[in-house]
C-alpha cells in the first residue's frame, strides 16, 4: 500500500521555518506583540523539533551507527544551508546582526546536538529502544516480529569517542560575541537539549510509536502536549496570586504557548508520518555482536 502522507508536509514547513526565522526574528522591536511572538516562537519551535528528530534518528534508527551519523549531518547541514540562507537576508535586511552569530551556531549545534541524544542512547543502550520496520505482509506473522538490536561494537565506541572529541573542539573555536568565556553558555544551552528531549522524545516515543490504533495515539499525545502547555497558564495564574508585580507581557506567555505547540505538532506528524510507513518502536530483545566460534579464542 503506498504512503498516505506525503514528505512534503514534513518538508516544506520545516524548510520554510529554517529560512524564515532570522528575517523574522530580526523584523521584531519594541515591546512583543502577540502576533509576531506567536510567529516568532512558533517557528523557534519547529526548528528545535527538527534537531530532536535528528537526535532520535541517529540513536534510534537502524542499521550501521557510521551511516546513521553520516545521513543525521549531511540533513543537518543541508537544513544549517537554508538556516543561513535566511541569516544572510536578515543582515542584508536589517544590518544590526552580528555576524558570527552564524559561526556560533555552525560550531555549536553538534554539542547541543549530542546533549539532546544522551536520553535517547541511554534508552537504545540499556533497554533496547529502536525503530523498526514491519513486514509488508501481515499474513505471515513471525514469532519474533521484530529483530534483535545490537549493542555499539568496539568500533563503534571508538568513532563515538572520536565523535564526542570533535564536537567539543568544534564548541570550544566558536566566537563570543561579547569577548566572554562560550562554555557556561553550552553548558546551559545543553542541559537544555537534554531536558526537552526526555521530556518530549522519549514520551513521544511510547505514545506515538507503540503498538496501538493511531487515533489512540495521537489523543494521548494530544493529552500531554496540552498538559505540557498548560503548566504555563498555571504559573500565570500562580504569579497573578501571588506576585503579579512580576509578570511578563501576555505576548510572551502566548508565544511560548505557540513554540510547544509547533514543536508538538512537528513530532507528531513525523510520527504519523513513520507509522504510515510502517515503522515502530520496539524495545526487545538485546544482543551482543559476538565474532563467529571458529574466530573466537
Amino acid at each position: 500500500m503506498p504512503p498516505r502522507i506525503h514528505l512534503a508536509w514534513l518538508i516544506l514547513p520545516c524548510l520554510a521555518a529554517d529560512g524564515l526565522m532570522m528575517p523574522v526574528l530580526s523584523s521584531l522591536s519594541g515591546p512583543p506583540r502577540t502576533l509576531g511572538a506567536v510567529l516568532a516562537l512558533g517557528i523557534i519551535g519547529c526548528v528545535l523539533a527538527q534537531g530532536c528528530l535528528l537526535a532520535a534518528w541517529v540513536a534510534w534508527g537502524g542499521g550501521p551507527f557510521l551511516r546513521r551519523l553520516a545521513a543525521h549531518w549531511i540533513v543537518a547541514a543541508s537544513l544549517y544551508l537554508v538556516w543561513l540562507v535566511g541569516f544572510g537576508l536578515a543582515v542584508a535586511l536589517f544590518g544590526r546582526i552580528p555576524p558570527q552569530i552564524a559561526a556560533i551556531v555552525a560550531l555549536g549545534v553538534p554539542l547541543v546536538s549530542l546533549a539532546a541524544q544522551f536520553p535517547l542512547w541511554v534508552m537504545r543502550q540499556w533497554f533496547g529502544w529502536r525503530l523498526v520496520r514491519e513486514e509488508a505482509d501481515p499474513t505471515q506473522p513471525s514469532p519474533l516480529p521484530f529483530p534483535e538490536t545490537e549493542r555499539l561494537t568496539i568500533r563503534d565506541l571508538m568513532l563515538a569517542t572520536l565523535v564526542v572529541a570533535v564536537t567539543l573542539a568544534l564548541a570550544r573555536l566558536a566566537p563570543s560575541p561579547d569577548a566572554g568565556e562560550m562554555w557556561p553558555v553550552w553548558g546551559f544551552a545543553s542541559t537544555v537539549a537534554c531536558v526537552i528531549s526526555s521530556i518530549s522524545l522519549l514520551p513521544a516515543g511510547v505514545i506515538l510509536l507503540r503498538q496501538r490504533p493511531l487515533s489512540r495515539s495521537l489523543a494521548w499525545s494530544s493529552l500531554y502536549a496540552l498538559a505540557l502547555i498548560s503548566l504555563i497558564w498555571v504559573a500565570v495564574a500562580l504569579k497573578y496570586r501571588f506576585a503579579p508585580g512580576m509578570l511578563f507581557p501576555r505576548a510572551v506567555y502566548i508565544g511560548l504557548s505557540s513554540l510547544m505547540f509547533t514543536f508538538a505538532a512537528t513530532l507528531t506528524l513525523t510520527a504519523a508520518i513513520a507509522r504510515d510507513r510502517g515503522y515502530r518502536l520496539a524495545s526487545r530483545r538485546i544482543s551482543c555482536r559476538l565474532p563467529p566460534p571458529s574466530t573466537r579464542a
